[in-house]
C-alpha cells in the first residue's frame, strides 16, 4: 500500500469566498519528494484551479517560498517528512490574490526607491575587474534571491513595517555600502528604513534558503559605519554605553552586587564540591550582578547540586553586546574585550558557563573576530551546559506542581544554536507541566539594543509575545534571559496579567531541590 502524505493547504478564490481557508489532501508519498512536489500533485492530479508560484525548482529564483508548518520556506527545498501533518500557506505581510499566490507590489515597490543597484558619478571608460579583496565583504549578501521569506518571518516587521524595511532591505543596502564602486550614502538609507529596529533575532537566518547572516553581515556592519559617522548610537543607547566604558557594567546596582555576595555564598570565589565530574567558570554579565542577584545565586547553587566545582572570577567587564549591537565596535574591542578575555583564560578551566544568552552569544561569535584568535575555553550557556549532559541531578529534586510555558530566547535558540535546550532542562523538573505556546521562539522584542533605542517598536512585540503566554493559560513563563525575563515581566504587568510568574530556569531548578 502505497505511503500518503497528510496535507493542509491554504485556499482563497477572490470570486467564490469571503475569506481563506485551509482543505485536506491525501498526496502520495515519494522518498525525497520535496513540498513543491505536493503542490504539483494537488494542481495536475485533484485541482486544476489551484495556484501557487514557481520557477527554477533550483532554490534560485525564490518564487515558491511559502509558509510551510509556521516557517517561510522555498517549497522547491523543503523535504516532505511523511511521519507528520504538512500545512503550506501563502506569506505573510502581503495580500493574497488566490491560494498561495500573493501581491508583491508593497515590497517591490519599496525595493525600487532604494535604487538596489550600484550608482555610479561617471561611467566607468572600461570594463572593470573586481578583485576578490573587495568582493570578500560583500559576498555573502550577494547571494539574495529575493524569496522574502525574511520580510514574512521578522517579527519587528510584522509589528511595523512602515517604520522598519526589514532584513531583505538591508542585506542591499550593505552589499551596496560596501561596495566601493558604489556612490550612495547607503547608511543613511538604512538608518531611514530603520536600521535601529531589528533586534538581531535571526529569524530571518533561520528561514533564509542561502542561510545569509543578515545581522551579523548586514544590519551590524551598517550601524558600525552609523556609528562612526554620528547617526548612531541612538541616544536611548548611550546611556548604557557609557555607563558599560566607564563603570564596567552596562546598568546602576541595585543592592548588593553578585560579587559582592559571593564571599558569602561560596566562602571565597571557588565552589569546592567532593568528587567534582566537572570544573567550570562561571561570567554573571552586568544585569545578574547588579539587578538580578537572585538568578546568579540559583543558577551556583544548581551547578554546586550536581556536583561541579564553580569557579568565579573577582572581577569582570560588561561582554560588550550593548555596545557591539549599537555598533561602538571599536570602543568595545579596545575597552571591554581584552580585560574578559584576560580574566576568563587566568580562570584556567575549559568551560565558562553564562546565565544570559547575549553574553554567551557575544564571547562565542563576536570575541574570537576581535581577537584575532580562538579563546582559550568553552563558552557555553548555563541550559545548554545542562542539556548536553545526561546526569542532570534529578534524583534530589521535589516536584514543584507548576503549570508552566516557556519563552525560548532568540540569542539561545538561534545566537548559539541551542534550538531546544530550555524546554530540554525545563520537562526534567518533577511536577512541572510544561505548556507549549504559540511560537514559543518569536522574539520578545528586547533585543539588539531595541528595547534600549527603539522602546515603541519593542513594546509592540512584547504584547505580540504577551498574548501568547495569556493564551496557553499557564500559570507561570520560565525563560532564561536577563533581558527576556525583564521585558515579559514588565508587558505581562502592563496587560494586567501579573498574575503570571516569570522565572528564570534557574529558580526553578534551585527551588526543586529546596
Amino acid at each position: 500500500m502505497a505511503e500518503i502524505v497528510q496535507a493542509k493547504v491554504f485556499r482563497y478564490n477572490p470570486d467564490v469566498d469571503k475569506e481563506g481557508h485551509f482543505e485536506n489532501y491525501e498526496v502520495p508519498y515519494v522518498e525525497g519528494m520535496v513540498v513543491l512536489d505536493v503542490l504539483h500533485h494537488i494542481y495536475e492530479k485533484i485541482d486544476g484551479s489551484f495556484a501557487y508560484r514557481w520557477a527554477c525548482r533550483a532554490g534560485q529564483c525564490g518564487s515558491c517560498a511559502v509558509i510551510i508548518n509556521g516557517k517561510p520556506r522555498v517549497a522547491c527545498r523543503t523535504i516532505v517528512d511523511k511521519n507528520k501533518p504538512l500545512t503550506v500557506a501563502p506569506l505573510l505581510q502581503f495580500p493574497v490574490v488566490k491560494d498561495l499566490v500573493v501581491d508583491l507590489d508593497r515590497g517591490l515597490d519599496r525595493l525600487a526607491k532604494m535604487r538596489p543597484y550600484v550608482t555610479r558619478v561617471t561611467k566607468p571608460a572600461r570594463p572593470e575587474i573586481i578583485s576578490k579583496e573587495a568582493i570578500e565583504p560583500i559576498k555573502e549578501v550577494r547571494e539574495c534571491i529575493e524569496c522574502w521569506s525574511c520580510i514574512s518571518a521578522c517579527p519587528a516587521v510584522a509589528e511595523a513595517w512602515q517604520q522598519f524595511s526589514g532584513p531583505m532591505y538591508h542585506a542591499k543596502f550593505a552589499r551596496l555600502e560596501f561596495d566601493e564602486r558604489d556612490v550612495e550614502d547607503r547608511v543613511k538609507m538604512a538608518f531611514l528604513e530603520g536600521l535601529y529596529k531589528c533586534t538581531t533575532c535571526r529569524a530571518c537566518v533561520e528561514v533564509c534558503p542561502k542561510e545569509i547572516d543578515i545581522p551579523g553581515k548586514a544590519i551590524e556592519k551598517l550601524r558600525a559605519v552609523a556609528a562612526k559617522t554620528g547617526l548612531g548610537p541612538l541616544p536611548g543607547h548611550k546611556e548604557y554605553t557609557t555607563r558599560a566604558l566607564q563603570s564596567g557594567r552596562s546598568v546602576d546596582k541595585m543592592g548588593a552586587s553578585l560579587l559582592e555576595m559571593i564571599p558569602e555564598i561560596i566562602h571565597g570565589n571557588i565552589a569546592r564540591v567532593k568528587d567534582a565530574r566537572d570544573t567550570v567558570g562561571y561570567f554573571p554579565g552586568c544585569l545578574t550582578d547588579y539587578r538580578l542577584q537572585e538568578v546568579g545565586k540559583a543558577i551556583i547553587e544548581v551547578l554546586i547540586r550536581n556536583n561541579i566545582e564553580v569557579i568565579v572570577p573577582q572581577e569582570f567587564a560588561c561582554c560588550g553586546s550593548p555596545l557591539l549591537r549599537a555598533g561602538m565596535v571599536d570602543e568595545a574591542k579596545e575597552n571591554l574585550v581584552p580585560k574578559n578575555v584576560r580574566i576568563l583564560e587566568e580562570l584556567g578551566v575549559k568551560t565558562i558557563v553564562t546565565g544570559c544568552p547575549g553574553c554567551s552569544m557575544t564571547i562565542k561569535n563576536n570575541y574570537p573576530e576581535l581577537i584575532g584568535r580562538k579563546l582559550g575555553f568553552e563558552i557555553m550557556h548555563f541550559s545548554e551546559y545542562f542539556a548536553g549532559r545526561n546526569d542532570l541531578n534529578t534524583g534530589d529534586m521535589k516536584a514543584l506542581n507548576l503549570k508552566a510555558t516557556y519563552h525560548n530566547p532568540c540569542h539561545l535558540n538561534r545566537g548559539m544554536n541551542a534550538h531546544d535546550a530550555l524546554k530540554n532542562v525545563l520537562s526534567k523538573i518533577p511536577g512541572v507541566n510544561v505548556i507549549e505556546m504559540e511560537e514559543s521562539d518569536r522574539c520578545c522584542g528586547a533585543g539588539g539594543g531595541v528595547r534600549a533605542g527603539e522602546r515603541p517598536i519593542s513594546m509592540m512585540m512584547a504584547r505580540r509575545k504577551g498574548e501568547f503566554i495569556i493564551n496557553s493559560k499557564a500559570e507561570a513563563c520560565v525563560t532564561q534571559c536577563p533581558f527576556c525575563y525583564i521585558q515579559i515581566q514588565d508587558i505581562l504587568k502592563q496587560m494586567g496579567y501579573q498574575q503570571i510568574k516569570v522565572y528564570d530556569l534557574a529558580d526553578l531548578l534551585a527551588m526543586s531541590y529546596k
